[in-house]
């Protein structure tokens, strides 16, 4: 900041002392002090409200991007994300390769397959009556579930 050396400051102290004198001096630098304080207080203020500022702005901008986008308006949000169209040309030249290699078939007939296996299964759950799936079984060997399976039976 200030390059003051030791000779410097020895020359502003004795030419602060011949003007304003000793006896006003500690008034002086007491008030020198005080207004530095004040000026440091202030410039921080004004450095938080300028921070604050900019994140109101940036959270402003999200908001609006957010409400974009419950609105349904996606193409602001695609445009704001990929302005030049380079990531959807590659998504779409992706595409067309899968498509053109024969890639998108298989791929679809493994979603069919998914699907018609996911369907059995839900067939085969609907089919069982719900009297079946509660009943406990007795595994041959476990004394203690045979016996307790008897005390229930005996209690009914």
């Amino acid at each position: 900041m200030l390059d003051i050396g030791g000779w410097e400051f020895l020359i502003v102290a004795f030419v602060l002392v011949m003007v304003v004198g000793p006896k006003e001096l500690p008034a002086m630098l007491r008030s020198f002090t005080k207004l530095t304080r004040q000026m440091r207080t202030v410039a921080r203020e004004f450095s938080e409200g300028m921070n604050k500022i900019a994140v109101d702005a940036e959270v402003s901008e999200i908001k609006a991007a957010m409400e974009k986008a419950r609105a349904g308006d996606l193409d602001g949000i695609a445009q704001a994300i990929d302005p030049d169209g380079d990531i959807s040309a590659s998504v779409k030249d992706a595409r067309d390769v899968i498509q053109s290699d024969g890639v998108a078939d298989e791929v679809q007939m493994i979603k069919d397959m998914a699907q018609n296996s996911g369907q059995d299964l839900a067939d085969a759950t609907a089919e069982t009556p719900a009297h079946e799936t509660e009943k406990p079984t007795k595994t041959p060997g476990n004394k203690a579930s045979e016996a307790s399976a008897d005390t229930k039976a005996d209690t009914s």
